[in-house]
């Protein structure tokens, strides 16, 4: 599966590590969640963030 958009492709990789990371780095499953969900929104936004600056390069 190839996608067209760098972004897709980072938003999918970023929810399947999240996903993983999230279960096996905590026990319970609210723990779970929250932990995946911060992750994958600290992931997101950072690569955003990072893809704006090198933008700024160009």
């Amino acid at each position: 599966m190839i996608f067209q958009s760098h972004l897709l492709s980072m938003i999918v990789y970023s929810f399947f590590v999240c996903l993983v990371l999230g279960l096996i780095r905590r026990n319970d499953r609210k723990a779970q969640l929250r932990y995946g969900l911060s992750l994958f929104l600290i992931m997101v936004g950072g690569a955003l963030i990072f893809g704006w600056f090198m933008f700024l390069f160009i």
